[in-house]
């Protein structure tokens, strides 16, 4: 009897939106699976909640290494001084708690005005522009630069330009190598933070870059970690958040009775923005975190080999039976349980704080401005920025 052809990555979301039915119909038989990448390579792919969790907090799997091509465009920054993703244990540690500060919830509500400033700017912006307009150049893509820059220190008006960059350096590359348009963009980023770091000096404030200085002062840190560890808060910060406006808008519209619950009751806009990230995170056919056994090891009775390739499904954990009811229906007054969309472990995000505020933020007033947004083209004519790691959309066009 033949051996049955591996289940293939992606799983693409149907109507870019709702889950895919093949990733539903394979977390069903388990929580582990042995697929093969689009690269070719073959690996593990993690579905169940609990296994993700176990594999996220075990020391046993490395983060490091040299994923699959087609997986990620990480080897761009893997290895870079200051990557918080290629840093393990007590290293890892030294470096979080440098960073740590600029995004605790005391630093993030005293940004909590600005935030808002910043997104009544955007929807005045928008406004005024003829219909249908492009909500992903005036709101989406602008609005998560703009805040990072508050929180970093940098001037408002280079968000585009660093925000451009970031976008190139989570791009998926065919190309490898010093001489990539990856690379090229993350050394691009690295000597804009350098240059914007020296001019700190000269003026020292209450944020980001400046706090980045003052360990490299104390010993704590190289100017090239700081360096590196700027650039990788800017481009998590900005390129994560795009998408998630992006999909979450997207979800309103596709559940018109939940937006009406949201604009009844903008009490729920917490319970709103937890469930958008549980059901639509950003990410799209297969997104997740890739580990590296050190030694053989086995997850829910699978035996997986040393240095084998396990993915992470974070996206697919929320569709776990076990852990939510009834998974696959959107539904913003749901009971919070913790979902896996800011990964768990050592490497939770640390800019979890300030995603939720943004969110929060956009999907508390923007209803409120634009009650009749609606999308100006059918779902599944949206083009799918599928060369990028996090997702999104190449436009994003409304009526109002």
């Amino acid at each position: 009897m033949s051996e049955q052809p591996l289940p293939t990555l992606p799983m693409w979301r149907v109507d870019h939106i709702e889950p895919s039915p093949e990733m539903l119909a394979l977390r069903a038989k388990g929580p582990i699976h042995r697929v093969r990448f689009p690269s070719g390579d073959e690996g593990w792919w993690v579905t169940g909640y609990d296994e993700a969790k176990a594999v996220l907090s075990d020391a046993a799997f490395r983060p490091s290494g040299m994923p699959p091509a087609a997986v990620t465009s990480a080897t761009v920054i893997l290895g870079s001084p200051g990557w918080l993703g290629s840093h393990e244990g007590s290293e890892h540690a030294r470096l979080r708690t440098i960073v740590a500060p600029a995004f605790s919830s005391g630093r993030v509500k005293l940004l909590a005005q600005q935030v808002e400033a910043i997104a009544a700017q955007l929807f005045e912006t928008l406004a005024a522009q003829p219909r249908p307009a492009d909500l992903r150049r005036h709101l989406s893509f602008p609005l998560p630069a703009m805040v990072i820059s508050a929180l970093m220190g940098v001037p408002y008006e280079d968000h585009a330009f660093f925000a451009g960059l970031s976008d190139k350096v989570m791009t998926h590359q065919h190309e490898s190598g010093p001489r990539s348009a990856a690379h090229l963009a993350w050394e691009e980023l690295r000597a804009y933070i350098r240059g914007k770091m020296r001019d700190k000096r000269q003026d020292p404030d209450d944020n980001l870059l400046t706090d980045l200085l003052a360990a490299v002062d104390q010993g704590k840190a190289t100017e090239e970690e700081a360096i590196g560890l700027a650039a990788g808060m800017l481009v998590a910060g900005h390129e994560t958040t795009v998408a998630q406006i992006e999909f979450g808008l997207l979800a309103m519209f596709r559940h018109p009775q939940q937006r009406e619950r949201l604009v009844g009751d903008p009490s729920l806009v917490d319970k709103a923005v937890e469930e958008i990230l549980r059901m639509y995170p950003p990410g799209a056919g297969w997104d997740g975190i890739m580990r590296y056994p050190r030694t053989d090891v086995t997850i829910a009775g699978v035996h997986i080999p040393a240095e084998s390739k396990v993915l992470v499904g974070l996206p697919a954990t929320s569709f776990d039976p076990r852990h939510f009811d009834d998974p696959e229906i959107f539904n913003i007054g749901r009971e919070e349980k913790p979902h896996l969309a800011f990964s768990h472990g050592p490497h939770y995000c640390i800019g979890v704080e300030l995603a939720r505020l943004e969110l929060k933020v956009v999907f508390g007033s923007i209803f409120q401005h634009f009650p009749a947004l609606r999308l100006a083209v059918a779902p599944e004519e949206l083009k799918l920025r599928k060369e990028i790691i996090t997702g999104g959309f190449e436009a994003f066009p409304v009526l109002w």
